[in-house]
């Protein structure tokens, strides 16, 4: 029989507000830091993916003749940009964030 004193794995602390918990390891964030993080990328991620998105409409409004054919074209692009780029900005602010919590609120 095993001593209670000794674990099979060290609790580490949560890189963001330093509770242990077991199963980290040391600079992961824990399950309750890493949703407020996601969150936090998400609300700004959006906004970037909405601007991609007028400036893809705003391109095609100037350059491109918008016959009925095309807008059905332009819409599906539109629709791709924004959750291709919605999915690109949470993961580049997820990780600027990780890196330097403290400079972005």
């Amino acid at each position: 029989m095993r001593s209670p004193l000794v674990s099979a794995e060290p609790k580490v602390p949560c890189a963001g507000c330093l509770v242990r918990l077991p199963g980290l390891t040391w600079g992961d964030l824990c399950p309750e830091c890493t949703a407020e993080l996601h969150r936090r990328a998400s609300s700004r991620a959006r906004y970037i993916s909405l601007l991609a998105c007028l400036l893809v409409v705003w391109y095609a409004w100037l350059r491109i003749p918008l016959r009925p054919s095309i807008r059905v074209w332009l819409a599906a692009i539109v629709v791709a940009t924004y959750f291709l780029t919605r999915k690109i900005a949470t993961q580049v602010a997820m990780d600027l964030m990780r890196k330097r919590p403290g400079e972005m609120p």
